[in-house]
């Protein structure tokens, strides 16, 4: 497994431009980050960020938070591809929340209107994704025996935590299991026609 950092941010809505009602949305879609031809000239002509000039890959978050009564709403996007060792100092980058911005913007115009003038209320921040290199979860037993794992959930912990649970605590209790359960464990590595379309997968499905 690896750890992949990847960052996201909050910020007030101050303009109203996305509404209360709108669901979590994800463009799946790769595009080219919104840059002015001055902007992406100058990000093309240095090799350090050459990439922001480029084609990127799709998966960016947009959603309200709060509630209907909320201000907030919050953006994200996965595009970090390396592995690195966990710390405690996060690295952030400070130029994600205008790149992040610019991505989601294509979804939802409307947050053209924040381009180079972010609020104030804004909160920067990241974590790392722990992944398998199919990005799969691993969810079952270890080779210890009366020990089993449920974890590498990427970058969708949170929505599949339930399901997770109640898998696991399947294989501890030695319950019926559903066909998809060797799949999701350890024993997908024994299954090499399954591990060779993995990996020869072009979108691991990383949010």
């Amino acid at each position: 497994m690896t750890n992949v950092f990847q960052q996201k941010i909050a910020f007030e809505d101050v303009q109203g431009v996305i509404s209360r009602r709108m669901p979590f949305a994800i463009d799946l879609d790769g595009q080219v980050i919104d840059w002015t031809d001055e902007e992406r000239a100058l990000l093309a002509c240095d090799p350090a960020t050459r990439w922001l000039s480029e084609p990127m890959p799709g998966a960016i978050h947009c959603r309200p938070d709060g509630g209907e009564r909320g201000t907030w709403i919050k953006l994200g996007w996965a595009y970090n591809k390396q592995p690195s060792q966990p710390t405690a100092d996060l690295a952030t980058d400070a130029n994600f929340p205008e790149i992040v911005l610019r991505g989601a913007s294509r979804l939802n115009p409307g947050l053209r209107a924040y381009y180079g003038r972010l609020p104030s209320r804004l909160s920067h921040y990241g974590g790392y994704y722990t992944m398998t290199r199919e990005n799969w979860p691993l969810i079952g037993p270890l080779a210890t025996k009366g020990a089993f794992v449920a974890g590498a959930l990427s970058g969708y912990g949170t929505m599949g935590a339930c399901a997770t649970g109640a898998l696991v605590a399947a294989w501890v209790l030695g319950e019926a299991l559903p066909d998809f359960a060797r799949s999701l464990s350890l024993a997908r590595y024994d299954d090499k026609a399954l591990m060779q379309d993995l990996i020869a997968a072009t979108n691991t499905g990383v949010l």
